[in-house]
């Protein structure tokens, strides 16, 4: 009996699981693509924050680098002013590849952005609507249990009644068919 119980037991919690396992999956689904895309969206803006502190970084040195080129012309200093302009062109093609990177960042994040507080609260309010739903599917489901107990429990009472009164039938009939067979003899 016992085996019997545990059996109905995880059948009734397989079932009960499967009415709500869309629920669950759809929920987690939605958290895990919500964290995902945050996560893509932070990285996206650490790649961003990069490509533009390099992308100054090479600008300051350009200026820098400038500046020195130009005191160098006018300091008529010919082996310094070669080296600068070796420095300058090295710095220009940086600059490029820097603004390659910067505008291939900002195009990354762009893809990448969304509102997260908007989503956030999206996300929110769908897990309170899946929350009621589910609240109400349980109390319907409780309710359906309790009624389907309560009948079993009058159909029990009413078939071990019967039984009952059927066993005491033939003991009282028994005890009259002996009164009267007594008397009779």
């Amino acid at each position: 009996m016992f085996g019997k119980k545990k059996l109905l037991e995880e059948r009734i919690d397989a079932a009960v699981r499967t009415e709500f396992v869309g629920l669950f999956t759809e929920l987690e689904s939605n958290l895990r693509d919500f964290r995902l895309r945050s996560r893509r969206k932070k990285e996206a803006r650490v790649e961003l924050e990069r490509a533009e502190a390099e992308t100054r970084r090479i600008q300051l040195e350009r200026i820098e680098s400038k500046k020195r080129f130009w005191e160098a012309y006018y300091g008529e200093d010919e082996t310094i002013l070669h080296k600068i302009e070796l420095e300058c062109r090295s710095l220009e093609r940086a600059m490029k590849k820097a603004e390659r990177s910067l505008k291939r960042a900002h195009a990354h994040f762009e893809k990448a952005d969304f509102d997260e507080v908007a989503e956030g609260d999206a996300l929110k309010e769908k897990a309170d609507a899946a929350e009621e739903k589910v609240e109400l599917r349980i109390g319907a489901l409780e309710q359906a249990i309790e009624e389907l107990f309560a009948e079993i429990w009058r159909d029990i009472k009413e078939i071990s009644r019967g039984v009952r009164n059927e066993c005491q039938r033939p003991h009282s009939e028994t005890s009259e068919e002996e009164i009267a067979h007594r008397e009779s003899a």
